[in-house]
């Protein structure tokens, strides 16, 4: 991000396996951005590890996920996201309803997603530079599928001031298409 909070630059290092194992999926440049959502839709369970900064006290929180994203039949995306606390003693929900298209996704509310190549996809604020100017915390979310069916979350939360406090790492797994 530059200094106002633009976003101008995703950097992802591809690396190759050293077990024979092909990289999946494959860095697909089509332009059928329709496609690069599809593996993404269905309801995923997984579990979350957040490791918060010094900052606000060094703590390591873990948790249960439960998220699903759906189109209905007028190409709305409905995406649902619960996530309970190790004891069960707190659950947080979120649900979000957008619009596709190309290859971004625009959820009520200001949060977006930009469909990449080879499954991969990042979330953002649709205004990031607006959340640091009225001084709101935000997240930024970067996922991958490692195989079908099979997928890694990385989201990285960041505080009034534009310093990072968490980054949370969930590994899911699909059980519904």
């Amino acid at each position: 991000m530059d200094p106002k909070g633009v976003i101008e630059m995703l950097l992802i290092f591809l690396e190759k396996r050293d077990d024979g194992v092909p990289f999946s999926p494959t860095l697909d440049n089509s332009k059928e951005y329709d496609s690069r959502i599809i593996p993404f839709l269905g309801k995923w369970k997984g579990r979350s590890i957040t490791k918060r900064s010094g900052v606000y006290g060094a703590t390591i929180a873990e948790a249960d996920s439960v998220a699903s994203l759906e189109m209905d039949e007028k190409g709305h995306l409905i995406q649902d996201i619960a996530s309970t606390s190790n004891n069960g003693e707190v659950t947080t929900n979120v649900h979000w309803t957008g619009t596709m298209s190309d290859n971004l996704i625009t959820f009520d509310g200001g949060y977006q997603m930009t469909l990449l190549p080879g499954g991969m996809y990042m979330g953002c604020p649709s205004d990031v530079a607006k959340s640091v100017a009225e001084s709101k915390s935000f997240h930024l979310e970067f996922c991958w599928l490692e195989a079908p069916g099979k997928r890694q979350r990385l989201i990285r939360t960041y505080d009034i001031e534009g310093l990072a406090v968490s980054s949370t790492y969930l590994s899911e797994t699909q059980v519904t298409r």
